[in-house]
């Protein structure tokens, strides 16, 4: 009764959050399977789509409908779990302060420096486009591959030994490690490339804790006084800071989905305050408790096989779900035609099958632009882009995608 009880008083927060955007987040906890609310070492999602949540009591599994808990009793070297990741095997990988554990589906297996690490004490990993393994520590980084473990340290040209994160430029396979006071390093399988604030003059920070590659190439360098922007040949392109459209300055982790918009962590421990924001290529979107965000610890984000965005946080999970967000499939059998298509000054909706409520006007990163209930929008305001237009009755909505040119 009680993990139903909590349910129906997450539903009663959505309905009555006061802002559209509300709805748009679910949120996990321990009522309803997590080991532990505290989501230390993130979220993972491997090739069924399932989702791994790495505890600070263990691993979580979540597979849509039913959730699993691993401990050490099932095998795993120690419950505390840092950093978690799946690789192209579907081989689930989880760092801890103890080594690290895999899980093949059957069994738990586990690695220390008596095998080849490093160092026990993992601090985030990342999975290579030729699938190898990669380990982020506080004295180098490993990489694993067909049962052979290599290390690197100062000696083969890091800046530092004190890693935060490790980035993979899957077009390229370059990887970039995010150091701690040393700037950022790009390995190109060869030759170490470091950047910090002397090599490069508008690096923000030589404190770097994410580093993210999207489709185009570009690189996004998150610091905790905002984001450098390089571009595919490495050269900087901008800065970006909270007075750019970020939530704060203090960027815990990048990733970039499907559409490729651009996903940022973010959480300061001066005044305890995070959130998430996002980029749709023109505009940033910010989100935060207010919005149906679990909690302001922002620890990782993920994005599922389905573009949903999954925020790992200091007390719980939230989801921020694409089909809530107006831009999942159409599969109603309602006839709708709207034109013209694409569109300058207005936007006509033409409906048989249902009685329509509202059409709501959804950008690709899933703010509301306008609502009406007007079968003929004026859109002469809106910026030209790619939008969603979701029509609203009692029993169902459609949406449908249109673009708006003013020129």
């Amino acid at each position: 009764m009680k993990k139903l009880l909590s349910k129906l008083i997450i539903i009663v927060l959505i309905l009555s959050g006061g802002t559209a955007k509300s709805q748009y987040f679910t949120n996990y906890t321990t009522l309803d399977g997590l080991p532990d609310n505290f989501i230390v070492g993130g979220v993972a999602v491997d090739n069924d789509n399932n989702k791994w949540f790495g505890t600070a009591a263990g691993v979580a599994l979540y597979d849509n409908s039913i959730w699993k808990s691993f401990t050490t009793a099932d095998g795993l070297i120690d419950n505390y779990s840092t950093a978690i990741a799946v690789d192209k095997d579907n081989n689930v990988w989880v760092g801890t302060n103890l080594g690290v554990s895999k899980f093949d589906g059957i069994t738990w297996t586990s690695y220390t420096v008596a095998d080849g690490l490093i160092d026990n004490a993992i601090v985030y990993i990342a999975i290579d486009s030729d699938s190898s393994v990669w380990f982020a520590t506080s004295i180098g980084a490993s990489r694993y591959k067909n049962s052979v473990w290599t290390d690197y340290t100062t000696v083969d040209g890091l800046p530092t030994d004190v890693l935060t994160y490790i980035g993979v430029d899957n077009a390229t396979g370059d990887k970039w490690f995010a150091t701690q006071m040393q700037g950022v390093s790009m390995f190109d399988n060869s030759i170490f490339t470091n950047y910090n604030v002397l090599t490069m003059d508008s690096l923000l920070d030589n404190n770097v804790f994410a580093v993210a590659a999207d489709q185009d190439g570009q690189k996004w360098i998150g610091t905790w006084y905002g984001i450098t922007l390089l571009d595919n040949a490495n050269n900087w392109v901008e800065n970006i800071r909270f007075t750019d459209g970020l939530y704060n300055d203090y960027v815990r982790d990048i990733k970039v989905d499907a559409n490729n918009n651009i996903w940022v962590g973010m959480f300061a421990d001066y005044n305890l305050d995070g959130g998430i924001s996002g980029f749709d290529g023109t505009n940033w979107y910010s989100y935060s408790i207010g919005e149906g965000l679990v909690d302001k610890q922002v620890i990782r984000l993920a994005i599922d096989k389905t573009n949903n965005v999954w925020i790992a946080t200091g007390n719980g999970v939230s989801k921020m779900s694409a089909d809530e967000l107006g831009v999942g499939t159409n599969v109603s059998e309602v006839v709708c035609s709207v034109f013209p298509n694409p569109a300058a000054d207005v936007i006509n909706v033409s409906v048989k099958g249902i009685k329509v409520n509202t059409i709501k006007l959804i950008n690709t990163m899933g703010k509301e632009i306008l609502q009406t209930s007007k079968m003929s929008i004026n859109v002469k305001d809106v910026s030209n882009g790619v939008y969603f237009l979701k029509v609203v009755s009692d029993k169902e909505e459609v949406v449908k995608k249109i673009i708006i040119n003013h020129n």
